[in-house]
């Protein structure tokens, strides 16, 4: 049988982001249909599809180059990269070392014959016009809000409104990061938060975090 690993991401600059449960029940029905061993699960929470540099998806490419499984399995490519030269890239280093790609949404995308290497092509020109269709309505939306006198409301986890554009927030990216990986290791929510105090990790705007919050963080929920 062969092996396959997951790959999940969740958008929170994306109102339509689709949940961490959907997604993975979408892997795990994937690989039953193609007779997958599904070996492990990587994935992003909060974070922008508009760059590679996520603890997740290294991992997903460092399995890729070092050939450990058979194959990748996503909910759509646009988890992976919403940056048109990367997922070019991301593609074609899934051929070269010989590794599938598949998405639930799209099917085998790591054939190489003519008709497909155009499919490459649309798909990353699609993420990409995605995520700035994306970024122009969340401006455009605050812009309206700070237009009208509105509260613009709790910035989402892991960002931050700065002149009316959300922004990462890298100290608690940094720490979301750590919770994601803790979580992973087996830690309980307990364990967690006693890490995170101890390396003095903390929540945006130097709140102190707290086990209903690292619970929230595990489970996807805002």
């Amino acid at each position: 049988m062969k092996t396959a690993l997951g790959y999940i991401r969740l958008s929170r600059d994306d109102a339509k982001s689709l949940s961490v449960e959907y997604q993975r029940a979408a892997i795990e029905r994937l690989c039953q249909e193609h007779d997958f061993k599904l070996v492990g699960l990587e994935y992003d929470n909060g974070i922008s599809g508009s760059h590679l540099n996520r603890d997740g998806v290294q991992r997903v490419l460092q399995a890729v180059k070092g050939r450990t499984v058979d194959a990748v399995v996503v909910f759509k490519s646009d988890r992976l990269s919403r940056n048109g030269i990367e997922s070019l890239q991301i593609e074609q280093l899934f051929q070269t070392a010989g590794i599938q790609y598949v998405s639930a949404t799209e099917g085998i995308l790591s054939n190489c014959s003519a008709d497909d290497e155009f499919m490459a092509f649309v798909r990353a020109g699609l993420n990409q016009r995605e995520r700035k269709i994306i970024s122009l309505r969340t401006r455009y939306a605050l812009q309206q809000k700070k237009e009208q006198g509105k509260r613009l409301g709790r910035p989402i986890r892991g960002w931050r409104v700065r002149n009316g554009v959300l922004i990462e927030d890298c100290t608690e990216q940094r720490m979301l990061e750590e919770i994601k990986a803790l979580h992973g290791k087996g830690c309980s929510t307990r364990g967690i938060v006693r890490a995170l105090q101890d390396r003095g990790l903390v929540r945006r705007n130097n709140k102190r975090v707290n086990q209903s919050y690292v619970s929230r963080v595990i489970r996807g929920q805002r």
